[in-house]
């Protein structure tokens, strides 16, 4: 047996990895391209002016959150509060109001409003989210505009990366006793440079892009999981907690007292994240659904807290199953959203990376099969 014969585990490697990249490079293309995009979503929104600002307001009093739900629904009348939200490091002194029709239970048609804090005054600008530019992208990214179907297909991208990516390491180990790490062998052909390259920046790049495969891939199974969250524990609270309903557009109990109560709630140092109206997909027909968070890791796996409409007493309080927590803490972990701009930037120097390797991977595959493809009859030798 020839000692230099690739062994059958090499060859299979070598197989899984040029093929899976090869069927994986056009889509995963177009999610670099938009993923760099939407790393820098909140810029790019504030920039185009679709989400409004404070004005200058940021620090000053806020009113009461009845005061600024109160508005809305009066300047909005054929509208309902679904849920709202407080986000002050992305949106300073701004109320986010997620509003549907008055007989709306889901949040497939909501519309985003806003209200400033500090005056309790809505603003004139409403917000399709799915008309924005990073609202198109992260249809595309996420969904490939084919709904829940899609975020499957992106799962199924983010599998085939992932087996390229291991299978690479496989193929690249060899690589690694022959030739120095970094070693770019330049003179010898565009080739052999450009196969340099490739082994080189993707070594560089491997702990990331594992990272935004496994979390990307995770976040393929959100809506399944969101589905079965609901369709098991958020059903059985619902049957336990349901009561005599409310009216969910203008519920009795104060919504400032509901958030008090949930903070009462709560672990010591955690805040609201936000709060669901009464009788949603997310709700019973009578209790708000909060969700509160702590600080950094905390803040992702927040807890969820019923509290009764009627008088603002918290019912129970649950913590998310470990498989919504495992989705929730890939979402920022894949878009770079932890450490502020230095980490968006270097989660796009890696994107970029990773854009060239991807291209150059096809390069090399379609360089090698012309070079293999015998010469016309006739042609000069």
């Amino acid at each position: 047996m020839d000692a230099r014969r690739p062994s059958r585990w090499f060859r299979l490697n070598l197989w899984l990895h040029r093929w899976t990249s090869l069927v994986a490079t056009v889509p995963f293309l177009i999610l670099c391209l938009t993923g760099t995009v939407l790393i820098f979503h909140e810029e790019i929104d504030a920039a185009m002016g679709v989400v409004p600002t404070a004005q200058g307001l940021e620090d000053a009093p806020h009113r009461p959150l009845a005061e600024s739900v109160d508005n809305v629904l009066e300047a909005f009348p054929d509208e309902r509060v679904l849920s709202i939200a407080l986000e002050p490091e992305e949106h300073p002194g701004v109320l986010l109001l997620f509003t549907g029709p008055k007989d709306a239970h889901g949040f497939e048609t909501f519309k985003l409003r806003f209200a400033h804090l500090a005056t309790a005054q809505p603003t004139e600008q409403g917000v399709d989210t799915d008309k924005t530019l990073t609202g198109f992208l992260l249809e595309l990214h996420a969904q490939w505009f084919l709904g829940p179907a899609g975020e499957l297909i992106g799962a199924a991208i983010a599998l085939l990366v992932l087996v390229s990516l291991l299978s690479g390491l496989v193929v690249y180990a060899p690589y690694v006793k022959r030739i120095a790490f970094g070693i770019l062998r330049r003179g010898r052909g565009p080739r052999l440079l450009q196969l340099d390259l490739h082994n080189f920046i993707g070594a560089l790049v491997l702990g990331w892009a594992f990272a935004v495969t496994v979390t990307g891939f995770l976040l393929g199974f959100g809506t399944i999981a969101t589905g079965i969250w609901q369709n098991t524990e958020l059903a059985a609270l619902q049957q336990r907690y349901s009561g005599d309903p409310v009216d969910a557009r203008r519920p009795p109990a104060d919504i400032d007292a509901v958030y008090a109560a949930a903070l009462r709630a709560a672990p010591p140092g955690w805040h609201v994240i936000s709060v669901v109206y009464p009788d949603t997909e997310f709700s019973t027909n009578r209790h708000f659904t909060v969700l509160v968070g702590g600080q950094g890791l905390d803040e992702r796996l927040f807890r969820v807290a019923l509290v009764d409409a009627e008088n603002a007493q918290v019912r129970t309080v649950v913590q998310l199953p470990w498989y919504l927590k495992a989705i929730v803490l890939s979402q920022p972990l894949h878009f770079g959203d932890y450490g502020g701009l230095a980490l968006k930037l270097l989660w796009t120097a890696c994107t970029w990376l990773t854009l060239f390797i991807t291209a150059n991977g096809a390069w090399l595959w379609w360089n090698r099969r012309r070079k293999r493809r015998p010469a016309p009859a006739g042609a000069p030798a």
